[in-house]
């Protein structure tokens, strides 16, 4: 009986010392019965460049086929949005598909994990998916499951697809060949594996791309791949300001995590979202308004002005598997959340898949950019009018302690009258605090006050002791004072110490 396993919350993730060979092995074992009881018969196994993904692969496809799959392997190392891009290729001839992509998305160099999709193309996460989701692959894990042995299986294994996702991407954007001739973009892919399908796709829209730390490299030579870490995009802003570049754009280690920004920094996700829905709900037939989610840290500025483009911003909590869950059970056109992460209805043959594909997501916002060129001027005016803190962390040496110190900070925001929740509208648990004042809500159109803050304060969903924090204000004088008190709580009253 294993004592641990690796399952999270949104995918399997641990450290490349943490497990060994035969642990890892047991996690593709209760994989494996998983995907017999959701009904899957083909399995898809894809990895990034990151060093520990080849032998986590090696270890999961013969066992896959010796259990009777038919295993599709793509051996290059691709980004995350290729990977489901494949899942979605191969579902049009097996639609009983499960996808394994092996990854760590945006940690550092030691850490290794899969990512999951299910039948449909649908993203999986605890308590979420068929028959749970990862809750039972964990069950499988910890209890005497075996595979049966099947000497039916076949391996088949695919070439590099970039070439088929960057055209599938363009026509999906509407994007031509030569399209985006005259712009100039700085794009930072962390050394990364979206790098080459990113740099490909952009110049054949004829834009002029300086690339920075372009070369896959698993070793992520310069610390861990995360654009939307504090001073990670220094780098390719200065270059910006430098060359007179118009647009910065970033991504993580497997190329689902995308930032925007121009020579004076990064732009808010909510912000990117307005040129992005300026290219797309035009397209959408009928008058009705365009339900669009958002996570708790989106600022409300930019909420507002979703409403103005016949949007309907749509509260939902953090979490890549469950918001594209809840975009498919409610018919939602797309969704952001402030880490980065955006999300589209992506057809492909008789599939609709609610899910990321970075490089539609960066055609739509260069799409209106090019074709209205005062909106990166708008972006910039909304970026500076209001103030975001970015996450701030504390870790505490036990829970306990971290609870205390989280509802005295929830209770400095009570004294304020503020409106606190921890539900959405819906009744949908945010699972964290949502704190809003100086702003109401009517009609699903966003009322600011002239001095008006958001905040989302929250325990950390897979670390022990941390309370993370956000907020976001309509000027930095008033943000900086609200943060400052928050600190105060946090670090002063509780001791608690500032972690990335």
């Amino acid at each position: 009986m294993y004592k641990k396993d690796p399952i999270k919350t949104y995918d399997a993730r641990w450290e490349v010392s943490e497990f060994n060979d035969s642990e890892v092995l047991r996690l593709f074992e209760a994989t494996f019965g998983y995907a017999r009881l959701i009904g899957a018969d083909t399995l898809i196994f894809t990895r990034d460049a990151r060093l520990g993904c080849a032998r986590v692969m090696e270890i999961g496809i013969e066992p896959a086929i010796e259990a009777g799959f038919h295993v599709v392997a793509c051996l290059d190392p691709i980004s995350t949005p290729l990977s489901y891009f494949v899942a979605m290729e191969t579902a049009k001839d097996h639609p009983n598909t499960m996808g394994l992509t092996i990854t760590a998305s945006h940690n550092p160099r030691q850490y290794i994990g899969i990512k999951f999709t299910v039948p449909g193309v649908e993203a999986i996460g605890y308590e979420c998916g068929p028959s749970g989701g990862l809750t039972k692959i964990k069950e499988l894990y910890h209890s005497n499951y075996a595979p049966e042995s099947n000497q039916g299986g076949t391996l088949e294994i695919i070439r590099h697809p970039a070439a088929s996702f960057i055209s599938y991407s363009m026509d999906l954007a509407g994007v031509k060949p030569g399209d985006f001739t005259g712009l100039k973009i700085v794009l930072d892919t962390f050394n990364g594996s979206a790098g080459p399908e990113l740099y490909q796709a952009l110049t054949l829209c004829g834009a002029k791309v300086i690339p920075v730390r372009l070369v896959p490299n698993g070793e992520f030579p310069t610390g861990s791949p995360n654009p939307t870490s504090q001073n990670k995009m220094d780098l390719a802003t200065n270059l910006a300001k430098q060359i007179d570049a118009d647009l910065v754009i970033g991504v993580d280690g497997d190329g689902d995590r995308i930032v925007f920004g121009d020579k004076k920094g990064i732009f808010s996700a909510g912000f990117v979202m307005i040129p992005i829905l300026k290219s797309i709900i035009p397209r959408e037939s009928g008058r009705c308004r365009h339900k669009i989610l958002y996570d708790p840290k989106v600022n409300p500025l930019a909420l507002a002005k979703w409403a103005e483009l016949n949007a309907e911003p749509v509260l939902f909590r953090n979490g890549h598997s469950q918001i594209k869950g809840h975009m498919k059970d409610i018919g939602a056109l797309a969704g952001a959340e402030e880490s980065g992460h955006y999300y589209h209805k992506l057809p492909l043959g008789n599939l609709l898949v609610s899910g990321e594909n970075s490089l539609f997501t960066i055609l739509l916002f260069l799409q209106t950019v090019y074709n209205q060129k005062d909106i990166i001027k708008q972006v910039r005016d909304m970026q500076d009018q209001i103030y975001t803190s970015g996450e701030f962390n504390f870790f505490y040496p036990s829970d306990e302690l971290r609870d205390e110190a989280l509802s005295a900070a929830i209770h400095f925001f009570e004294t304020e009258k503020a409106l606190v929740s921890t539900k959405s509208e819906s009744g949908i648990d945010l699972e964290g605090t949502l704190i809003y004042k100086g702003i109401s809500r009517r009609d699903s159109r966003i009322q600011l006050e002239n001095e008006w803050y958001s905040a989302f304060v929250r325990t950390a969903t897979n670390e022990k002791g941390i309370v993370r924090s956000y907020l976001s204000s309509s000027d930095p004088g008033y943000g900086e004072k609200i943060k400052s008190k928050i600190i105060q709580i946090l670090k002063d009253e509780f001791k608690g110490e500032e972690i990335e």
